[in-house]
């Protein structure tokens, strides 16, 4: 059974109306963020969601932890609905900006204490102040952190104690949206091994979001790729970077710099990303995909691949039949 696991989600955001519509009695429109996701986390690995911005990561996210509902579908955490934020903690998240999600106005220290406080009520003071140091060993922090304010750490050791809060939750599942993306190289590469670590020692679920390939290619166990709101490929890492099925992810590959790799032969995506609110009838990478045809305009479901994995694209399925 999967740990987290997202049936036919769905999520549209109402856009604000102008004055003449409402005179005119114009209808609502709607953006959808979020296109029927099946996605299935499995316990102890790590699952990379990854696309480019705008194609509805962060709102997954954010449905997977509790802080948005869904307009369709479900959510199941350990087999039960979610419905809103984990009262035990069991699921956790690690935001992009750890100055914006960590409290100016409070040490480091109280701040943690804070969270083993909400969770573990019965433990003395004195020990939550251990729990607190022995949390910031955990992610290669030096106890006088504690003392200090989010304004005087560097924005990696601001991650780290985003990271440590989340663990003071004792939590099953961590979700990280794109928690190293406004990090330097060196310090991006201390966040990622810590994650590693994390998943390695404790067996702890992570759920990363992402657009570097690089990174995720590291990290990640398992590749799901979203465009427009719909997985459109879903694979294990090691297969989804030796042989990409579906075009848009083949095109996100070969985007990615590489002195190794010979001159690629496939044509660079062109165009924009189609009009968010129009409802186009078949693949919504059609409009901008080297290799569309008549039919890419019938509805695409996800097609099985040999590898295990899956992509929402007919041709694929025509090349395994």
């Amino acid at each position: 059974m999967p740990l987290l696991d997202f049936q036919k989600v769905e999520r549209r955001f109402p856009v604000k109306r102008s004055f003449g519509d409402l005179l005119a009695n114009r209808k609502q429109i709607y953006l959808h963020a979020v296109r029927g996701v099946d996605l299935a986390v499995h316990q102890g690995e790590i699952l990379g969601i990854v696309g480019e911005s705008g194609c509805g990561k962060s709102t997954l996210a954010r449905i997977g932890i509790g802080l948005q509902p869904s307009d369709g579908g479900q959510v199941l955490f350990d087999g039960r609905p979610l419905e809103g934020p984990d009262r035990e903690g069991r699921l956790q998240m690690v935001f992009q900006d750890p100055y914006s999600s960590l409290n100016p106005r409070m040490t480091i220290g109280a701040q943690l204490e804070e969270v083993v406080a909400r969770y573990r009520p019965q433990m003395p003071r004195a020990d939550r102040q251990v729990e607190v140091q022995r949390i910031l060993a955990e992610v290669s922090l030096v106890p006088e952190t504690a003392l200090k304010f989010p304004h005087a750490l560097s924005g990696g050791q601001r991650q780290r104690v985003s990271i440590g809060r989340a663990l003071c939750a004792d939590p099953q599942m961590l979700i990280a949206d794109e928690p190293v993306s406004a990090l330097d190289a060196s310090v991006q590469a201390q966040i990622i091994n810590l994650l590693k670590g994390l998943n390695r020692d404790k067996g702890l679920t992570i759920v990363f979001i992402s657009h570097d390939m690089n990174v995720v290619r590291y990290l990640c166990d398992r590749v799901a790729v979203m465009y427009l709101g719909e997985i459109v490929e879903l694979q294990e890492c090691a297969s989804l970077f030796a042989a990409p099925r579906h075009p848009y992810t083949q095109a996100l590959i070969e985007a990615v710099p590489d002195v190794r790799r010979p001159q690629s032969l496939r044509e660079p995506i062109t165009g924009e990303i189609p009009d968010p609110f129009a409802v186009l009838p078949g693949c919504r990478f059609a409009p901008r995909c080297p290799l569309a045809e008549a039919a890419c305009q019938a509805p695409q479901p996800m097609q099985p691949l040999d590898t295990g994995g899956l992509a929402r694209c007919w041709k694929t399925a025509r090349l395994l039949a």
